[in-house]
C-alpha cells in the first residue's frame, strides 16, 4: 500500500510527496527505574517504541527505528506488528548521532522527513499532519500554477512555497530564569515555547544539516536547532500535552492510568 501525502493537485491528478520518520528508541530505561531500553517499556501492554511508530505509519510510507545495538532483534519484534516498511538500525553515543545513522537508511525517494522520540508515544498524529503542513506550499501559489496547467510552475511552486522545517512547540506555563554565571534573569514567558517531536523537515535540508554538522563537529540541542544554524527556515506549530516525554515512573501512570479510562 502506498502511503504518502498529497501536495497540490492539477488536471493529471495529485502530486504524491514521500514522506519518512525516523524514530530514536536509544535511550536507557533507568530514570523509569527498568532494567531495559525505555522504548521496550510497555504501556497498555505495548512497547513505547510500538505505539510510537503505529502513530507515524499513518502518515508515512518508512519507519526508521534506531536503538540499542545490543538489542536489535528485541526492537525489530516490538515493532513487527506495524503497518509500515519499517526499519531497525542501531542508534549512536548521542540523540544526533542517532538521527544520523536513521538518516542513512530513509530511502532516497523521500523528500520530507519527521524525526521523532519514542520517549513521546502518544503524541497524536494530528501533530505530526500540522508539523509536515507547513512544508507544503503556499495554496495560492499552487493554485495559480494549477491554472496555467504547467507541471514544471507547480513543482516550483511546490519548492519555493513552504518552511524547511517545522517543531511543535507549547506554551510555558512555568516561570523561567536563567542561572548563567550565577546571576539570576527572567526570561520573558510570552517568548518562550516548550519543543516537542515530531519535527518536520524537508529531506534535502535536513541531510545538509546533519552533515555539515558531523564536518564542523557542532551539537544541536535538537534536529530543529540544526538547520536554524545553518540558515534553514525553521517554523513553528502547535503541540499537543498528550505528547509529553515519558521519563519518570509516574510518567508511566500517567499514560496507565489514561489507556485504562479509554
Amino acid at each position: 500500500m502506498r502511503r504518502g501525502r498529497r501536495r497540490g493537485s492539477t488536471r493529471r491528478g495529485p502530486r504524491v510527496v514521500t514522506v519518512a520518520a525516523v524514530v530514536t528508541a536509544a535511550g536507557s530505561g533507568t530514570r523509569l527505574g527498568r532494567d531495559l531500553p525505555k522504548a521496550l517499556v510497555p504501556i497498555g501492554g505495548t512497547p513505547l517504541v510500538a505505539w510510537a511508530a503505529s502513530s507515524l505509519a499513518a502518515v508515512c510510507e518508512q519507519v526508521v527505528v534506531t536503538a540499542p545495538a545490543e538489542h536489535l532483534d528485541a526492537f525489530r519484534d516490538a515493532v513487527a506488528h506495524v503497518a509500515a516498511d519499517v526499519t531497525v538500525v542501531a542508534g549512536g553515543d548521542t540523540r544526533q548521532a542517532s538521527v544520523a545513522l536513521g538518516l542513512a537508511s530513509v530511502r532516497d525517494d523521500a523528500e520530507q522527513i519527521l524525526v521523532h522520540d519514542a520517549a513521546r508515544a502518544f503524541m497524536p498524529v494530528a501533530v505530526a499532519g500540522r508539523a509536515l503542513a507547513a512544508l507544503d506550499a503556499d495554496p495560492s501559489a499552487m493554485d495559480d500554477a494549477a491554472a496555467m496547467d504547467d507541471p514544471a510552475a507547480m513543482d516550483d511552486a511546490a519548492a519555493a512555497g513552504g518552511a524547511d522545517g517545522c517543531i511543535p512547540v507549547l506554551p510555558v506555563v512555568d516561570t523561567i530564569v536563567s542561572t548563567a554565571g550565577g546571576a539570576l534573569t527572567y526570561l520573558k514567558r510570552p517568548e518562550l515555547g516548550a519543543v516537542q517531536t515530531p519535527q518536520a523537515f524537508r529531506a534535502s535540508a535536513l541531510r545538509d544539516a546533519h552533515a555539515r554538522a558531523q564536518a564542523e563537529g557542532f551539537e544541536g540541542t535538537d534536529d530543529g536547532s540544526l538547520l536554524a544554524a545553518y540558515g534553514y527556515r525553521v517554523v513553528t506549530c502547535e503541540g499537543d500535552p498528550e505528547g509529553r516525554k515519558i521519563t519518570y515512573p509516574e510518567d508511566v501512570d500517567h499514560f496507565e492510568r489514561r489507556l485504562a479510562r479509554a
